[in-house]
């Protein structure tokens, strides 16, 4: 019983039959859920649902402010925003029930099973049908969800790509089979003479038990009768599995926004530097969903004037080099003083920072220190932060 009430706060969702067969056995059908399994989508997945949890979301109102750190007894806010997040982006919807007391005050935030909701939009206004709560208003449920044909409710990105994702895992079962069959592309047996049925047959399973597997790789194949061994390349060798899978790679990347450097590739493309990286990161990827989380917890939490945001500093921060150069020019032209350049290195002010300077080449400064002049006429004044 407790264990069926934990499964049903905590919005797990069904595993079984993760990946499919279709009618001819050939080819994987993925589902949403099954795609975790695809090592490129648990990676692209798992780390933008992290990275939406864990950046920093300022709420002015303090009772939701609350409420999101904490949202229930079994979850912290980081938990509860990576678990929707994830679910979003593989599903395509999310949903957490908004519990008020009597007086409407917030109470608590309760992730509902994905297969338990449904959105009916037959009457003159959207409802949604729950399994364990019935009949909800929307103002009663947090909604997350991707782009979707009418706006509200999520399409699965898996579902809709899901032509690129079953390649992707087919490429993986077919390199898996080779590495079964001890690395092996297909063979064929030319014999001088003519075989019976019998005789081809055995001939097949004695060449399957002594070197097929993992643990037969590099058994020499021993031939007689003046038989000769003939290497049929297929289509996928050809073409080159290693260039296909990158190519899959890729595609996961497109589908879900994250750098394709992110998910392990080390693609040739150049980058600029880790600020340009992370800013690329979070433009084209985070930047969605903060806005989309952003705009659900205004609608149905924030009162009408009330203030949210995310704050991406931590993902964007460029290297410690790229740092130091740009708070040197700012230093160097006036713009800031050497403490708030400590500030921005996480470093407590020093005494005698907090006036500006000016270096020579920049020119008069209007009474601010000049930096690189001789250092008995700015007594007391120090030429480094």
């Amino acid at each position: 019983m407790i264990r069926g009430l934990l499964q049903r706060w905590l919005g797990y969702w069904p595993m079984h039959g993760v990946i499919q067969m279709d009618t001819s056995g050939a080819v994987p059908f993925v589902t949403a859920t099954g795609a975790l399994q695809h090592a490129p989508v648990f990676r692209a997945v798992t780390l933008l649902s992290n990275d939406v949890a864990r950046v920093g979301l300022s709420v002015d109102d303090p009772t939701v402010d609350a409420l999101l750190r904490s949202p229930n007894r079994w979850m912290s806010g980081f938990e509860l925003r990576r678990t929707m997040t994830l679910q979003a982006a593989l599903l395509g919807n999310s949903f957490a029930l908004i519990n008020r007391t009597m007086g409407g005050e917030l109470l608590e935030l309760m992730p509902l099973q994905i297969d338990s909701v449904s959105l009916d939009l037959t009457g003159r206004e959207p409802v949604y049908n729950t399994r364990d709560y019935g009949a909800l208003p929307p103002e009663q449920v947090l909604h997350l969800r991707t782009p979707g044909f009418n706006g509200l409710w999520g399409e699965s990105p898996v579902k809709l790509c899901r032509t690129a994702i079953t390649t992707a895992v087919a490429q993986e079962q077919a390199q898996l089979k080779a590495m079964e069959n001890g690395g092996q592309s297909k063979l064929a047996f030319i014999h001088p003479g003519s075989m019976s049925q019998e005789a081809r047959q055995k001939l097949s399973e004695a060449f399957m038990a002594n070197h097929a597997g993992a643990a037969n790789a590099g058994r020499p194949i021993v031939l007689h009768e003046g038989m000769r061994v003939e290497r049929i390349a297929s289509a996928i060798e050809q073409s080159g599995i290693d260039m296909a899978r990158r190519y899959s790679v890729h595609d996961v990347s497109r589908i879900f926004g994250v750098p394709v450097s992110y998910l392990s590739e080390h693609s040739s493309q150049p980058y600029g530097s880790m600020e340009w990286l992370g800013r690329m990161y979070v433009e084209a990827c985070l930047a969605h969903w903060f806005a989309a989380w952003e705009h659900e917890i205004a609608q149905k939490l924030l009162s009408p004037l009330a203030r949210i945001a995310h704050d991406a500093d931590s993902i964007q921060r460029p290297s410690l080099a790229e740092q130091m150069a740009a708070l040197r020019t700012g230093v160097e032209s006036g713009i800031i003083t050497r403490n708030e350049a400590r500030g921005w290195l996480d470093m407590d002010p020093l005494e005698g920072l907090d006036e500006p300077v000016l270096a020579l080449n920049m020119g008069a400064g209007g009474g601010a220190t000049n930096i690189g002049t001789d250092t008995s006429a700015q007594e007391g004044t120090p030429n480094d932060f």
